[in-house]
């Protein structure tokens, strides 16, 4: 086996999650989604794509029923003794997962389903329903990863060293704009330097904006090519053991305008008063309320383009959000060891630029500790 914690590790998680299963009612979870099966069993595999459930029971040991093609990935990866493998040109992956719940005598139980999981696919629970017609069915989507937002000291080493990996991964692209040079070029200098210096695949693949296109915040990299003048926007992520550290910074090609040096440095004020507001016990959604004390008098809160942040760790394609939003209605408060983004990007399409900035931070009992070693301000290349 090739496990990233020890097995004392991954017991406690599954005591931990099976506390709130019974705290919850019910009698076993479905687990599809991967980086809570990864976090769970050691499972590290595109598996996902095909139905799949680890099935968690309040008493007992999980069984992970799966396609016969990750046998030996699990074989490989996980701590895993209870296994099924369906052979997918004879047997309906539903019918056995179904069938695995009622082997372990949960056809008529109270089962926690993960109904805001992309891996849930509407037909795969509905059809799971119509197969187990005497169980009752609950949401239990938040279950692992509420379990998963205070890191312990290996997860939170795993997340420092994707932190130093995205630096460098940084520090390269920066060094790579010029006039010339296209988004696709920088995207793929952002991931080869991510992958030499030890980073997995990430969740979301590095994304590059110039020019006019630095106002699309989430647009991928394309064939335009970068000009004296423009300001273009990164962000990528380093990973380690599957933890993510995500890093966003801008940089100006020549001098930057009056305006985009006026901008870029409000967002850096906004950034560093909304990462200081993310102290343990402060509710969290207060530093979206210190950034907008920064950037509503200038006439620039309206132009913030998403939440101000959100927790971060374990994560897989398509995306890397964990259930804390920083943002009024989550009830949640910073506590020791919770990891998260920092991040109160800016898009102003009328005026033709956009400014990212952001990085994940820590909290510890001392405050918030920013995981990257780069500087806030714009870079001028």
């Amino acid at each position: 086996m090739q496990l990233a914690f020890s097995l004392d590790a991954y017991r406690t998680r599954v005591a931990d999650v099976q506390r709130r299963i019974k705290d919850r009612g019910l009698d076993a979870a479905l687990i599809s989604m991967p980086d809570s099966v990864f976090w769970l069993t050691g499972v590290d595999s595109v598996g996902y794509l095909w139905p799949q459930a680890l099935i968690v029971p309040v008493d007992g040991a999980p069984i992970y029923v799966t396609r016969t093609t990750e046998e030996p990935g699990v074989d490989a990866a996980s701590w895993l003794e209870e296994r099924y493998f369906y052979d997918i040109s004879r047997e309906d992956p539903v019918e056995a997962i179904v069938g695995e719940i009622r082997r372990r005598g949960l056809g008529s139980g109270r089962l926690g389903i993960e109904e805001e999981a992309f891996t849930m696919l509407p037909s795969t629970h509905r059809r799971i329903g119509e197969g187990l017609p005497d169980a009752a069915f609950e949401d239990c989507s938040y279950i692992v990863p509420e379990a998963r937002l205070v890191k312990s000291p290996a997860e939170l080493a795993f997340q420092r060293q994707a932190a130093r990996i995205a630096d460098h991964a940084m520090a390269r692209v920066i060094a790579a704009v010029r006039p010339g040079v296209s988004e696709v070029e920088l995207a793929g200098i952002a991931a080869a330097a991510l992958g030499e210096a030890g980073g997995e695949h990430a969740a979301i693949p590095p994304m590059v904006v110039s020019g006019e296109r630095s106002a699309l915040v989430h647009c991928m990299a394309s064939r335009r090519t970068v000009a004296v003048g423009d300001v273009v926007c990164l962000e990528l992520a380093g990973v380690v053991h599957r933890y993510h550290a995500v890093l966003m910074r801008t940089v100006s090609v020549g001098e930057p305008s009056p305006r985009v040096r006026e901008v870029s440095e409000l967002a850096r004020e906004a950034h560093l008063a909304a990462m200081a507001k993310t102290a343990p016990g402060i509710e969290v959604w207060e530093p979206e309320e210190a950034a907008r004390a920064v950037l509503e008098p200038a006439g620039l809160h309206g132009n913030r383009c998403h939440r101000i942040g959100y927790s971060l760790g374990v994560a897989y394609p398509p995306g890397w959000l964990e259930p804390m939003m920083m943002a009024k209605g989550d009830p949640h408060r910073f506590a020791p060891g919770m990891s998260y983004t920092v991040e109160p990007n800016l898009h102003l399409p009328a005026e033709g630029f956009g400014i990212k900035i952001g990085e994940t931070v820590e909290c510890t009992e001392s405050g918030p500790r920013s995981m990257t070693s780069l500087g806030h301000d714009i870079f001028v290349v």
